[in-house]
């Protein structure tokens, strides 16, 4: 990041002959949009990874498992978590080095606000898991606990921390992309396991698929 170099820029012009302020505007919105890439980079090809792999092929791995079947009986089949499971797997492992590239350098108060971050989605998933596991405890019927509540409600709670957390920075488009996910998953639920599964993994796809697509064009523009 050339912060360095743009405030150079900033004091050299003074020096000399005055910044013209829509120069200087124009300098300064450089700067905010190089520091919120550095601190806060969100690939292509890491929205890509999600949309196709974890939502289209794994989603769809469990719906086309299930679609001759009655999920209460017999639920997904044992080859297709496995393939979901891979495919978050591989992933949490594309996050993580996105992640990890983040945070390097980073100390101080925004190192803590990102171990928080973390601690939230920490807190969301396993809240929602365990919720899954009282449900079945308390009797309820495989149809909903692994068919209906399963592939939605933990997804819901993970994405709508991230929604409180874009909606604090004031990051509008990634707002809108967890609010397309919390709407396209929700509605799914009304279409009993396979519609849970399947139109939850299309619709999510869809929308990562777009948010990348907007990306692409945010950054040649760029």
């Amino acid at each position: 990041m050339n912060v360095t170099g743009d405030t150079n820029q900033v004091e050299s012009a003074g020096e000399g002959v005055s910044l013209d302020p829509r120069e200087a505007a124009k300098i300064l919105e450089q700067t905010k949009r190089q520091a919120r890439r550095q601190f806060d980079p969100q690939p292509p090809v890491a929205v890509v990874v999600g949309a196709a792999g974890v939502f289209l092929l794994g989603y769809g791995a469990v719906w086309w498992s299930m679609r001759d079947q009655h999920v209460y009986t017999t639920g997904p089949a044992l080859w297709s978590l496995a393939v979901l499971y891979g495919l978050i797997a591989v992933s949490a492992i594309v996050g993580s080095v996105v992640f990890n590239r983040a945070k390097s350098g980073v100390s101080g108060r925004a190192k803590r606000q990102q171990q928080a971050q973390a601690a939230a989605f920490a807190a969301a998933g396993i809240g929602a898991w365990v919720v899954q596991g009282a449900l079945r405890y308390r009797g309820v019927s495989f149809e909903i606990v692994y068919g209906v509540y399963g592939p939605t409600v933990p997804l819901i709670a993970l994405v709508a921390v991230a929604a409180g957390i874009n909606a604090m920075r004031e990051s509008w488009l990634q707002l809108g992309v967890c609010i397309g996910i919390i709407a396209v998953t929700s509605v799914s639920t009304f279409f009993g396991p396979l519609g849970a599964w399947g139109l939850t993994g299309l619709g999510c796809c869809l929308v990562l698929l777009a948010y990348a697509g907007i990306l692409v064009v945010q950054q040649r523009r760029a």
